[in-house]
C-alpha cells in the first residue's frame, strides 16, 4: 500500500458485522492520508442493498468519514441466483446462512438499538462508480471486495476495459481446502452470486484471495472480549460494536468463537506483511446448479488436469496470516485511533 492509493469498500454492509470492523481499520489511514477510500458501494448480500446502504452510512458518520467517503448502492439482487432456488436448494442439498434470504441471530436487525438514518437520493449506481472511477483515476484502484461481487462483475460488463486500471482486487471469498460456511462446498460470498464471481474471477483483474482458509483461523472470542473491556471499555467503537454484539452471546455461551472474515482482508491490504502462507493458482468457481453450486475451482498446473493455460494472471491465495500481528494491527487501527473516545 502507497500513500496514494485509492480504494473501493464493495461490501454488504452491516454495522454489528465483519464489514463494519474493515471499514473501521481503513478509516485511520484514510484520515492520515495514507490511502483516500474513493466510496462504499454496497450489495446484497448479508442483508439487503438499502440496508447495507443505510448502515453504510451510519457507519461513516460516527467513524468521521462522512462528509468524505460518498456511499453508491448497488445490485440488489445477484445476476441469477435466486432466493426461490436458494430455498429449493437448501431444502435438498443443506444451507447453514442465507444472507439477505433468511435469518440470523448474529445480523438480525432487531438488536440494533440506534437509530440508522434513512439514505438519501442517490441514482448513481454502484457498477457505474466503480466503472467510472477506473476509467478516469490517474492512479490505479484497488477494490476491497468483502461482498458477493455482483458489483463489480456489472462494472466489468459495462466496460471491460477498465481492468487496465484497477491495480488489485482483494476479496474475502471461497474456501480452498477447508469446508464451505454456507453449504460444505462453498463460502458464502462466493455462492451468493457464483456467476458474478466467476466473471471478476476470470476477468484478467490481479485478484489477492482471503478464503476461508485463513479467516478461519483467527477468531474473536471471551478472551478477546475481557481483555478488550478491561483496556478499551470506554471506546466508542467497543461499547458500539463489541458490547452491543458480543456480550449477550458471551453470557449464553463463553465458548463462542467467531471468525472476523473482512477485517482479515482489510488488514492484508493495510500491510501484506501479515501473509504466512500462499499459493498462486488459477482460481474460478462452480456455477453450474446443483450441491457444488459456488464451489471453488483451483489449480497450479493446467496440464496435470490437462487444460489449456488459462490467458489470465493466477491469482495470490492466502492461506495463513500472523495471528499476532493481526490482532496489534486491529487494536492499533481501530482503537489506537480514536474518534471521541475517552481514552
Amino acid at each position: 500500500m502507497t500513500n496514494n492509493t485509492i480504494v473501493v469498500v464493495d461490501s454488504d454492509f452491516h454495522i454489528l458485522a465483519d464489514d463494519h470492523e474493515a471499514l473501521a481499520m481503513l478509516a485511520p489511514a484514510h484520515r492520515a492520508g495514507k490511502l483516500k477510500i474513493a466510496g462504499v458501494t454496497v450489495v446484497t448480500g448479508n442483508t439487503w442493498t438499502h440496508v447495507s446502504g443505510e448502515h453504510a452510512r451510519y457507519a461513516l458518520e460516527n467513524l468521521a468519514l462522512g462528509d468524505s467517503v460518498p456511499v453508491h448502492l448497488g445490485a440488489t439482487q445477484p445476476l441469477l441466483h435466486r432466493q426461490k432456488d436458494f430455498v429449493h436448494r437448501s431444502r435438498i442439498y443443506g444451507a447453514a446462512f442465507g444472507g439477505a434470504w433468511g435469518r440470523s441471530t448474529l445480523l438480525r436487525d432487531d438488536i440494533v438499538s440506534v437509530k440508522v438514518p434513512a439514505p438519501g437520493p442517490d441514482s448513481y449506481h454502484a457498477a457505474n462508480f466503480i466503472a467510472d472511477l477506473a476509467t478516469m483515476s490517474d492512479t490505479p484502484i484497488t477494490i476491497l471486495a468483502i461482498g458477493p461481487l455482483t458489483n463489480i462483475a456489472l462494472a466489468l460488463r459495462l466496460r471491460s476495459n477498465i481492468v487496465e486500471n484497477i491495480e488489485r482486487v482483494i476479496t474475502m471469498g471461497g474456501a480452498f481446502h477447508v469446508p464451505g460456511n454456507v453449504t460444505p462446498s462453498a463460502e458464502f460470498n462466493w455462492w451468493f452470486d457464483a456467476e458474478a464471481a466467476a466473471i471478476v474471477l476470470e476477468s484478467g483483474l490481479a485478484i489477492d484471495v482471503i478464503p476461508l482458509d485463513a479467516t478461519d483461523s483467527l477468531t474473536f472470542d471471551i478472551d478477546h472480549y475481557r481483555e478488550w473491556a478491561r483496556i478499551y471499555g470506554d471506546h466508542p467503537f467497543f461499547t458500539s460494536f463489541h458490547q452491543q454484539k458480543f456480550e449477550h452471546i458471551f453470557k449464553d455461551n463463553p465458548d463462542f468463537k467467531l471468525p472476523v472474515w473482512d477485517a482479515i482482508a482489510a488488514a492484508c491490504l493495510l500491510d501484506p506483511g501479515l501473509v504466512t502462507q500462499e499459493e498462486t493458482l488459477w482460481v474460478t468457481v462452480d456455477y453450474s446448479q446443483g450441491p457444488s453450486y459456488g464451489r471453488v475451482v483451483a489449480y497450479g498446473d493446467a496440464e496435470e488436469f490437462n487444460l489449456p493455460r488459462p490467458e489470465r494472471p493466477k491469482a495470490r491465495v492466502v492461506l495463513s496470516v500472523d495471528g499476532s500481528r493481526f490482532w496489534q494491527l486491529y487494536e492499533t487501527a481501530i482503537f489506537g485511533a480514536s474518534v471521541g473516545a475517552a481514552r
